[in-house]
Parts: C-alpha cells; structure tokens; sequence
C-alpha cells in the first residue's frame, strides 16, 4: 500500500496561500481521478480541486475554515490502482512540491469555473438550450462551488435546476432564477413570510436575525417541509419585504403575534437565530409554544461584536455588506447578488439604525433574556444551538445556562449554524418537532 501527501495546490499564478473550504469526500471513502475532492477558496473564487490520481481520503491534516500556504500537506491518501498521481513513477509522498501536472490541471479548473461564472447566462424560466443536470445517462450533477452554496443556503434542489454554463454546468444565475421561481412569499397583518409543507400539523415558525430575511431559513424550511412539518419563515419587522418598522427590540414581537393570529396559528414550535431569539421568547410568553429553539441566540451574555451590528445598519454598498457577512460564518457567506442587493435596499432605507442602538448598549449587549428562558425551560422543551468558532456572540457566556435547557454546540461553525451545519442543525430540529 503507498501512503501520498496531498499538498495545497497552486490554483494560479498569483496564488500563495488558500481556505480550506470542504473536503467533498469522506474519511475512508474511495475517489477516482478526475472526481472533485476538495474545495479550495482563494482571493479570487471557489475552486472544487479534482483528484489527479485513483485513491482513498485516510486523514486530514488541516481544519475547514484554515488558511493554508500552497505546498502545506493537508491530507493523506492511499494511492490507488491506475493513473499514477504525478504521471511518473512517484508517489506523492515522496513529490517535495506540487508538480508541473497538478499545476497545470488546478489552474486549468480555476479558469475554468472562474471564465464560466463570468460568462453566464440566466437560466430562463422552462426554457433552456442547454443540456440539463443528469442528461445523456449522467446521474453527477455539475454545478459551480458557488452554486452549491447558494442552493444549501436557500434550501434548492440542484436536481430542479436548469445549468445554463458549459456542458449544462450550474450556475449562480440559475440557482437565482430558480430561487425567484419557487420562492411566492405572502404577506399578513404587514408582514411577510414564505410557507412551505403541509396545510396540517404543528407548524414550526423561523425567525432571522439582524439585517437577514426569511431567505436564510430556505435549506432548514426545505428539509423539514419535506419530511411533513408544515413550516413559515418571516421577515422581522424592519426587515425584507414587512412593511411594519421596528425600532426597538420591543416591536418586533407586536406584528409578529398579529400575523401569527390572523394566520389562526395555535401554539408552535418556535425557531430563531441570533435578534429573533428576543421576539421568539416573547411570542413563546404571549402565546405559548410546542417547543423553543434558538440559534446562536442575543440576550443571553454581555459581549457582542458591537461593530459588525453598527457597520451593517449604516453599509452604504453591497460589497460592504458582503464583506461584514464574512464574520457570521467559517466559510464564504453563499447569499446571491440579487440577495445581498436585496439587503442592501432594505439597510439603505436606514430601517435597522435605531434597533442596532437599541441591541447595543455602551459596552455590550443590551438585553438579556436569561431569567425569561429559564422560566420557560420549567413548562416546554428549550433548545441553544451554538457555533463554537462564533464571532459575534461569545456561546461560553452560555456554560452557566439553566441545566434544563439543552445544548447543542457544534464544532467548526460561526454565527450561523443553520447555514454553516445544514445537515446537523435540520437533524437537530426533525427530533424536535416531532
């Protein structure tokens, strides 16, 4: 058996050192030469770097989320029968630098999805004279790293989308375009929200946090519509598409118990991430809840990144914003142009100033919903999901939370579980809600 290292490629000239976004193959799974193993963020895009060689991912030697300079060994790898890693008789483990070959291909796939994301097209809606995903016999969906993101994030099915890129290659226009087709929001009582699932049921009601929309929820709706919870996600007041402002923490809670009346919902399973923790309590006061879940949850420490919350209220550009939403996640932050300047319409309106003075005293938090959350964990299940590596929150300020409210803290994410941990927080929530 030959053991190899894999080492951190160089995806272009310019390139010295890059994020080791996510390995798309598991610890003892088999791969062959050509298939993606591994995304890579540079400077200038997300590359999904294709195995040179046959072989089997054994250990990784680097994290998700680090910066690692170009020659670093990030894995090891059993090498297997066929095409040979480096076209010679070498193994990896004995190649001191990435080869000619590997360069060559890596810069090869960087251009490529690079020429390909420049060049796109919008996928019309129905109509497309590109082949779409899992033609011709293919069961592999292609789609840019970008794209995958996207539809993580806004809970698509790939497998619904028309690619509009080379070789029917999806794009980020098309999860875009495909997002606009099957995401019809509704508006109640002044408030927007999108409703996914079935007409019964206990329904499970998503609340975002600052500056975001019912938008962010779209893999966490997706995922529990599809095994039967008939789910809502709103916008806040002062958010997205709502008419009604809010000004203080205070008015959010108003119009949401108004729309929750009038839509003639009982008692729900309430979840909420960061801001929309404070109103989810005290809907769960006013109305009672089946259950309460918060995520990266406000309220309950003194710290908090006070000039991420203040920069975001006052962003005068879409590239601003982008680039305040890099610290809520470990990863690149997924949302679409047509997302950010969504936001970005909404923020410059000037609604969120006065509510991120009110979240923010003179030196941390303002509020905090301890004593209200303990007393609630005493009649319905109560649930914190916590980002370990979160930089806006500090979730150690939680290790003294009442011992009857469960924690759940997940390795590896940032401020925003729910998107950086998909697949662990919708798990987390089809036990739940139950």
């Amino acid at each position: 058996m030959t053991i190899g290292v894999l080492r951190m490629p160089r995806l272009g000239e310019s390139m010295e050192e890059g994020k080791l976004v996510e390995w798309l193959v598991k610890l003892g799974e088999p791969f062959k030469r050509g298939q993606e193993i591994l995304e890579v963020e540079t400077d200038k895009t997300i590359v999904e770097f294709p195995a040179l060689g046959n072989g089997t991912l054994i250990e990784t030697l680097v994290e998700h989320g680090d910066m690692v300079s170009v020659g670093t060994p990030i894995a090891r790898i059993e090498v297997g029968e066929g095409p040979d890693w480096t076209g010679d008789e070498a193994s990896i483990e004995e190649t001191e630098n990435t080869t000619q070959s590997e360069m060559k291909l890596a810069e090869d796939v960087a251009g490529e999805a690079a020429g390909e994301d420049a060049t796109a097209v919008p996928a019309q809606a129905g109509v497309s004279a590109c082949t779409p995903p899992g033609a011709s016999g293919s069961t592999q969906i292609r789609a840019t790293p970008l794209a995958r993101r996207m539809a993580r994030h806004q809970g698509i099915d790939l497998g619904m989308v028309v690619g509009s890129g080379r070789r029917g290659r999806i794009e980020r226009a098309d999860v875009e375009a495909q997002a606009v087709a099957t995401n019809t929001v509704q508006q109640v009582a002044g408030v927007t929200y999108l409703k996914k699932g079935p007409e019964t049921g206990t329904p499970v009601v998503l609340l975002h946090g600052f500056g975001a929309d019912h938008i962010t929820w779209g893999g966490v709706q997706t995922r529990l519509s599809a095994i039967g919870r008939q789910t809502f996600s709103f916008d806040l007041p002062g958010h997205g598409a709502t008419v009604q402002e809010a000004r203080t923490a205070a008015d959010l809670h108003g119009p949401l118990d108004a729309a929750l009346a009038e839509l003639g919902l009982g008692p729900a399973h309430l979840v909420a991430h960061s801001m929309g923790a404070i109103a989810a309590v005290a809907l769960a006061q006013t109305r009672g809840a089946k259950s309460l879940t918060l995520i990266a949850p406000a309220g309950l420490g003194h710290s908090i990144d006070a000039e991420f919350l203040r920069g975001f209220a006052h962003a005068a550009s879409t590239g601003e914003i982008s680039h305040l939403l890099g610290r809520i996640t470990e990863g690149p932050h997924g949302l679409s142009s047509a997302m950010l300047t969504d936001i970005h319409a909404s923020v410059a309106r000037r609604r969120l100033t006065d509510l991120a003075d009110a979240l923010v005293g003179g030196s941390g938090q303002a509020l905090n919903i301890r004593l209200d959350l303990a007393n609630l964990a005493d009649h319905i299940p109560v649930h914190l999901i916590l980002g370990h590596r979160d930089q806006i929150l500090d979730w150690r300020e939680t290790l003294d939370i009442s011992p009857r409210i469960a924690v759940h803290n997940l390795p590896r994410t940032g401020h925003s579980p729910h998107w950086e941990a998909l697949a662990e927080v919708a798990s987390i929530m089809t036990d739940i809600t139950r």
